[in-house]
């Protein structure tokens, strides 16, 4: 149906239906689609129920609140140092995960400037919301951006634990797994007040 045949069935006002329905495309339950009723003329915009089953956002999720309260429980119950030592051991095991997943569903025997491009930072960044940028590229290095940190909220209330911490291990687990003589480092940090966060991550000569 069309906005004025929803607007007229549930008694509502066309503008209403229209905000409600933006909403329901936002989610995942409904889809808008054109037809044309003759030759000339604007195609009318109709909306149906999609077809697959969506994934319910609704209501937000409070993962943000849960991660914010563990940490702290931690820090307050095992000390500052301890709970340094657990994220760490953590961020670690999450690189390693990453790039053995990564070797295992791609057959990656070597990794290269031009496979962390593909599978690391356009595949897995890309996929966890990261929105990546690869602006610089050689047989030695890649430079990359990350304009969406996805603990951006945590960051900047624990930048030391978050980005010192869980984000440098991880890269360390990273490392270990793809090539123990890869380097990599951080240029700048949405946490800090940065547009964006920019790593380099460098291969030494063998």
């Amino acid at each position: 149906m069309d906005v004025e045949e929803i607007a007229e069935k549930l008694m509502l006002k066309p503008i209403t239906v229209r905000h409600h329905l933006q909403s329901l495309q936002e989610a995942g339950f409904v889809e808008a689609f054109e037809q044309r009723a003759g030759a000339v003329g604007r195609p009318k915009v109709y909306y149906k129920i999609v077809q697959e089953p969506t994934l319910i956002g609704f209501p937000k999720r409070q993962y943000l609140y849960l991660s914010t309260y563990l940490i702290n429980t931690m820090q307050s119950t095992l000390g500052e140092s301890e709970t340094k030592k657990i994220l760490r051991k953590t961020g670690v095991e999450m690189g390693e995960n990453v790039a053995k997943r990564l070797q295992f569903e791609h057959n990656l025997k070597d990794w290269t400037p031009k496979t962390f491009e593909k599978f690391l930072v356009e595949g897995y960044m890309k996929e966890m919301g990261a929105e990546p940028e690869a602006v610089e590229i050689d047989d030695k290095k890649i430079k990359y951006r990350l304009h969406n940190c996805v603990f951006f909220e945590l960051s900047v209330k624990m930048p030391e634990t978050m980005c010192n911490v869980l984000h440098n291990s991880f890269y360390e687990g990273l490392a270990k797994t793809i090539n123990r003589e890869v380097k990599f480092s951080r240029l700048t940090c949405m946490a800090e007040g940065d547009q964006c966060c920019e790593h380099v991550c460098q291969w030494s000569p063998k």
